[in-house]
């Protein structure tokens, strides 16, 4: 397995941590409390959906190669 292979192969796990992070620290700025940040935490969920997306189309773009 070459670097490239496995660098390819992480990239999902850090995308998958980052939209992790994304959610949660969305979800934080809906609490009473943060009120006045809750666009801020649409935003977080936004990216965290896109950055979900993202890694939806790596793994399907990995999967058809493993098929070819």
């Amino acid at each position: 397995m070459n670097s490239e292979t496995t660098q390819c192969q992480q990239l999902p796990n850090l995308l998958g941590l980052l939209s992790s992070l994304f959610f949660f620290f969305g979800s934080l700025l809906f609490l009473p409390a943060f009120a006045s940040y809750a666009t801020v935490g649409v935003w977080c969920f936004v990216m965290g959906s896109l950055i979900m997306f993202i890694i939806y189309v790596i793994s399907m773009k990995s999967s058809g190669e493993k098929r070819a």
